[in-house]
């Protein structure tokens, strides 16, 4: 799967053991690019999983808004990997009634996408959109962080995928 050997999940020692405990305990099982980061750099994944954790709870942008934005931005990007993992998480989601988002949520991540790929329409007006639907500028630049970080981490797993011969 990748071009370098992993620390799986069940050779992981000590504060990688833990690391992947916790992991396991929060998605029910620790995805292989997770396990290629952590092997990488440890300290790195911990930093990652703290910052996960933080948008996953965050107070106003839907969780389970997050597999869209990825799916979103890897299908962009032509992160193959990532298109597939995020599709199964979509499918995961939707097998246990996560269908659809309120219009709010909708409208962040279009203007997070709007962001990313149309920087130069990206203005004001914009966040006035999203502040007169309960989004404060704190809440954009969080998801908006989010999906630059994710198009950074998920460009690191494609280096790290082997190819196809």
């Amino acid at each position: 799967m990748f071009i370098i050997d992993v620390i799986k999940k069940e050779e992981a020692k000590g504060e990688l053991k833990l690391l992947y405990k916790m992991i396991a305990k929060s998605l029910g099982f620790v995805p292989a690019h997770f396990e290629l980061f952590a092997t990488i750099d440890v300290e790195a994944m911990q930093e990652f999983v703290l910052y996960n954790q933080k948008i996953l709870s965050h107070e106003r942008i839907d969780k389970n808004l997050l597999p869209y934005l990825r799916l979103e931005i890897a299908s962009r990007e032509c992160r193959n990997y990532c298109v597939a993992f995020n599709t199964q998480m979509i499918a995961k989601l939707e097998k246990n009634g996560v269908v659809q988002h309120s219009q709010e949520q909708k409208l962040l991540l279009q203007k997070v996408l709007k962001g990313i790929y149309e920087t130069e329409l990206f203005d004001a007006e914009d966040l006035q959109e999203l502040e007169a639907e309960g989004f404060t500028p704190k809440d954009y630049f969080d998801l908006l962080s989010y999906a630059t970080n994710f198009m950074a981490k998920s460009k690191m797993i494609e280096v790290y995928t082997k190819k196809a011969a």
